[in-house]
């Protein structure tokens, strides 16, 4: 799994206005603008953040994707699959 690849993705939905719209409309074609795997794709869309972080992702950075509620990941959302390490 590439670590850096899934920070990259964090800090870029936080910075930038233009790729934080376009995944919340379409997490897809988003996700299809930077080189993941299909492991790492399925991870993300999933929204297993409790698997990226096992693996090595930071939750601090995970966690902007919850502020924005991408991948479906409210808040007690996020949180519960942090604490199970389950998608649900």
């Amino acid at each position: 799994m590439n670590i850096y690849l899934i920070h990259s993705l964090c800090r870029r939905v936080l910075h930038d206005k233009e790729f934080r719209n376009l995944i919340l409309a379409s997490p897809e074609a988003a996700l299809q603008t930077m080189p993941f795997t299909e492991e790492e794709r399925d991870a993300l869309l999933s929204g297993d953040v409790g698997r990226l972080n096992r693996l090595g992702a930071s939750g601090f950075l995970l966690l902007i994707l919850a502020r924005f509620e991408v991948f479906g990941l409210a808040l007690p959302i996020f949180n519960r699959r942090m604490r199970t390490g389950k998608p649900e």
